[in-house]
């Protein structure tokens, strides 16, 4: 019999064409401390002296070791002397369903053949590509650590790459499979934070002379069409013929605003009585449900004023829907950038059904302000409508299932697409932030979108997605020029299908930035 050894925690099974690797991967092993002591490995060349029994001390290090490792390659199952067979048969006939988790496959190489015995057992890829993050993986087995199942190989041959070989994959039928790995993730939505809000809130009494006095004695508020008429009467008369309707409230008998109401510059003194003006803190009335609502109306009202101000239209059945006019009469484009790099996108186009029926598809997005777990956002929905003349809105089931087709089917990349391509619209000015005017105060908004974090992903996938982005940009804008509308319109237009116009020389027309 040979000496006794001490217990060891894992037995390297191998072939000897793979020394240089396992020697690499038990040094590695055993650099690791794990609590009074560092691990150990059983190596042969480092096990088995002169004059020992080969087949008694492996039989040894595979009885005394805690656990057994498998290192897979093209070389590993198709062993001339049988040792390697031997060494997983031993292995498997001790824990057959490998209940107690003692054998660990690792893939160190392509392995194009793993016996179907096998198969059912999750396997680390110690490859170089990812040898550091599956070397943590066996180290937390070694040192009896929770960890995730690892990847499941069912024999396919996976190459250095991380792709699978075609022929293997059509021999099998079927493709890898595996739970998530407990790393953090990230994803983008379609939330911008609000950075910081406007500070103040201001109220005033509606101005006597717009009160009607009933029979009963009781006063009567003013329409807020009269009050708008007061306004741009106001303006006309002390401006350059210009009237800008500021964003208020009307609130029994008074006018809330974000605009100073004193002084005789304010916007709205022509309907306040500025003897009465009151402050409050923004930050105070957000704690209260009904005032938050008051100051979110207020602030989608302002972020109204600022996406027409961006050369946007508005639907008024769907205040926070918005959307791209026709640029004269023609197909509009944008050039903007999704990252770093300048692209072009095609926001209005006009279809043509014959000689009779036009229809015109925009890009639109619904955008609003929205108040999530303690924190104000601006969201934004990508969507497209269609117009009879690129102003009047088709509606209906019909449009709706049109739209939907395209809306649903876009996920990932292209979604980020739609909300950084809206981001850079609503950027009128260069900085890192959209500043949308708020009264004479501001909104400050990210241009970066919130992130969702989760506690599952896949280790050691990490992307640049706006340096991606940038990349997918043109393919993206060149599918959308792509879009082909169904036959759409009265009994006749069943032949006929939608053409897409352009200008008369073939070519669209480029009306640079938004």
């Amino acid at each position: 019999m040979p000496e006794a050894i001490e217990q060891r925690d894992a037995f390297l099974s191998h072939r000897g064409v793979d020394k240089p690797f396992v020697r690499k991967l038990a040094g590695d092993i055993e650099n690791i401390f794990y609590r009074d002591r560092h691990l150990s490995t059983w190596l042969d060349e480092a096990e088995i002296r002169p004059g020992n029994s080969v087949p008694g001390m492996i039989n040894y290090g595979l009885e005394r070791s805690r656990f057994i490792i498998l290192v897979m390659t093209s070389a590993y199952f198709t062993s001339e002397s049988g040792w390697t067979d031997a060494e997983w048969h031993a292995a498997l006939y001790r824990d057959p369903d490998n209940r107690k988790g003692c054998i660990v496959p690792v893939i160190a190489g392509d392995c194009p053949y793993i016996p179907m015995i096998l198969r059912h057992l999750s396997s680390l890829d110690l490859r170089e590509r990812t040898y550091a993050r599956d070397f943590e993986r066996l180290i937390a087995i070694l040192r009896d650590e929770p960890i995730p199942r690892p990847v499941t190989h069912r024999g396919q041959l996976i190459r250095l790459n991380g792709s699978i070989d075609r022929s293997t994959l059509i021999a099998e039928r079927t493709v890898p499979e595996g739970d998530p790995d407990p790393v953090k993730e990230s994803l983008s939505c379609n939330l911008l934070p609000v950075e910081r809000m406007p500070l103040y809130l201001y109220e005033a009494p509606i101005h006597t002379d717009l009160l009607e006095t009933k029979n009963d004695g009781t006063t009567k508020n003013p329409s807020k069409s009269m009050l708008r008429d007061r306004i741009r009467n106001s303006q006309r008369s002390v401006g350059d013929g210009k009237t800008r309707m500021p964003a208020f409230r009307v609130l029994g008998s008074r006018i809330i605003s974000f605009h100073d109401l004193e002084g005789d510059d304010s916007v709205l003194a022509a309907i306040v009585d500025q003897t009465k003006v009151q402050a409050f803190s923004v930050r105070e009335l957000i704690r209260d449900e009904d005032d938050r609502h008051v100051v979110i109306s207020l602030l989608n009202m302002s972020l109204s004023r600022h996406l027409m101000g961006c050369g946007l239209l508005v639907d008024n059945n769907k205040g926070n829907r918005f959307y791209f006019p026709p640029d004269k009469g023609k197909t509009r484009e944008i050039i903007w950038k999704p990252y770093k790099k300048q692209t072009k996108r095609t926001v209005t186009k006009l279809y043509t059904q014959g000689d009779r029926i036009r229809i015109w598809l925009h890009q639109a997005a619904y955008i609003k302000v929205v108040f999530w777990a303690s924190n104000f956002y601006l969201q934004i929905t990508p969507t497209w409508l269609l117009t009879e003349d690129g102003i009047t809105i088709k509606g209906g089931p019909e449009v709706g299932r049109i739209v939907n087709r395209w809306v649903g089917r876009e996920r990932n990349l292209s979604v980020l697409y739609h909300v950084r391509f809206w981001t850079a619209l609503l950027r009128r000015i260069p900085g890192p932030l959209i500043v949308v005017p708020v009264g004479e105060q501001t909104m400050d908004v990210a241009t970066i979108p919130a992130y969702v974090a989760q506690s599952y992903g896949i280790a050691g996938d990490r992307k640049n997605v706006l340096e991606a982005l940038d990349e997918v940009a043109p393919h993206i804008a060149t599918k959308e020029e792509m879009v082909e509308i169904e036959t759409y319109g009265d009994e006749d237009s069943e032949t006929e299908d939608l053409t897409e116009v352009t200008d008369d020389e073939g070519e669209k027309d480029t009306s640079g930035e938004p």
